[in-house]
């Protein structure tokens, strides 16, 4: 018998309540009225941290083959699938708690506005734009990469698909590809892995497979990333996206959506060819996250009202996830140990939470022109990001009702702004992306050995948190 998927298990509940509560209140009240009651005890029951809609994690959660961030040793696939053919429904890699985020190292009081600077950890060399800038260093692995995906992974025979699939790929004046913040750090990590590797010589069959198979890995990222946008700007009914009208706006919320289901189709038969399952395995559940997390914003933008933990959560499923999983399939690829494994895990982790609060805080004090989108697209979309958040603490009296009506009155988001202005909310957040940067800092100095790529690493996430777009 197949099991029923989590789509199918929010698609039945929702119909059989549907049917249920039409039947006995038909003649009570109007049933667009049943439905939405129906549809926003189901999405309260979705976005709960243990609800059941999620549950595979948790029922199957026997001993994984590997621990929290763990990996086997390179094995034989054969080998492998017989060591997990007696329950296919178990985890290789057992999932994220996701139990801490450093609240506690935000400071309170005022600091003039100013962010603490980071620190570097001991032995990384200053940064140098010839040694160990990141972009410098990855150019030459990532520069091409946005051409790659438009003219050679994201092939269709239908003329406007196949406009809107490389609508982000193939611009002329490059901003439509974006920072690529994801295929740099999966590079990046490649090649300091592979300084590692001192058995290796610099060119070798096996050598140029894992750096070919962690390129692939880039590019699935960035797909799958891409993917992700068209779906969020229809979502959020968003008019930009990096400086050029959102997908949506120049081809229709339909095909915008069909664009990035394909997006996905197609990273997913690449995925597939790298032929890991451990990998397979951790880019498909980025992908669940990534719905996990457009759940949570549904509810808070219905709600009005968020928790900072539950704010920090979802940015986990909708930005780091990504990061995190990219970072540590690249390690499976080049077969690394247990530790280097976790170390990329916990790097791209903190580099993706640290990266989205940034990005939170740029949205109180950025342009239109510097962001690409315009300025304070979260309040006015009635979003709770961290600035507002670190707000409500000391103003909650007044800011919190404000958030609840998602600041449609007038001068609710007048009040929000004073409000983030008086509690030092934009400081705060970029104090906090700060010790998250720290963090994916030492994750990477503690597990690689010392070289330019490692440093690259560090002065990337210092550049993260260092932005103003």
């Amino acid at each position: 018998m197949n099991r029923p998927t989590n789509r199918n298990r929010l698609g039945e509940a929702y119909q059989n309540s549907i049917a249920t509560s039409s039947r006995c209140y038909s003649s009570a009240l109007p049933i667009d009225a049943i439905k939405s009651s129906i549809k926003s005890s189901l999405l309260e029951q979705a976005s709960k941290k243990d609800s059941p809609f999620w549950d595979e994690e948790r029922t199957n959660s026997q001993t994984p083959l590997n621990g929290l961030n763990g990996h086997s040793r390179a094995v034989d696939l054969e080998q492998h699938l017989s060591d997990v053919s007696d329950d296919v429904d178990a985890p290789i890699n057992k999932p994220d708690p996701l139990d801490e985020w450093y609240l506690e190292s935000v400071s309170l009081g005022s600091m003039n506005g100013e962010t603490s600077g980071i620190r570097l950890p001991e032995g990384v060399a200053p940064l140098d734009p010839h040694v160990n800038d990141p972009f410098f260093l990855s150019h030459a692995d990532v520069n091409d990469i946005s051409a790659t995906i438009g003219n050679d992974l994201v092939g269709t025979d239908h003329p406007v698909l196949n406009s809107a699939a490389r609508y982000f790929f193939n611009t002329e004046d490059g901003k439509g590809k974006g920072k690529q913040v994801r295929p740099v750090m999966v590079m990046l990590l490649s090649r300091a892995m592979m300084q590692m590797n001192s058995h290796l010589e610099t060119s070798t069959p096996q050598l140029n497979h894992t750096l070919k198979s962690q390129r692939r890995l880039a590019e699935i990222t960035e797909m799958i990333h891409t993917a992700s946008l068209f779906h969020d700007d229809v979502i959020d009914d968003a008019d930009t996206r990096r400086g050029q009208p959102a997908a949506h706006r120049a081809f229709g919320n339909k095909m915008a959506i069909l664009a990035g289901d394909y997006l996905l189709a197609r990273a997913s038969i690449y995925l597939a060819r790298l032929r890991n399952v451990d990998v397979v395995e951790c880019m498909s559940t980025t992908i669940e996250h990534l719905v996990r997390g457009e759940v949570l914003q549904i509810k808070d933008s219905r709600t009005g009202v968020a928790d900072m933990e539950g704010y920090l959560r979802k940015n986990f499923y909708k930005t780091a996830s990504l990061m995190a999983n990219s970072c540590k399939s690249a390690a499976l690829l080049n077969h690394a140990t247990p530790e280097v494994v976790d170390a990329a895990y916990r790097y791209g982790k903190h580099v993706g939470v640290a990266f989205q609060l940034i990005d939170d805080a740029l949205d109180f004090e950025g342009s239109a022109a510097s962001l690409g989108k315009p300025a304070l697209a979260d309040l006015n979309a009635g979003l709770s990001t961290a600035p507002v958040l670190f707000a409500a603490e000391s103003h909650g009296d007044v800011l919190i009702p404000a958030m609840a009506r998602k600041f449609k009155e007038a001068g609710d988001i007048d009040l929000a702004l004073q409000c983030i202005l008086e509690a030092d909310g934009v400081r705060r957040t970029k104090e906090l992306a700060a010790v998250h940067a720290e963090m994916a800092m030492e994750a990477v100095v503690g597990a690689l050995e010392p070289s330019p790529f490692r440093d690259s690493l560090v002065h990337l996430a210092s550049r993260v948190v260092d932005r103003s777009r």
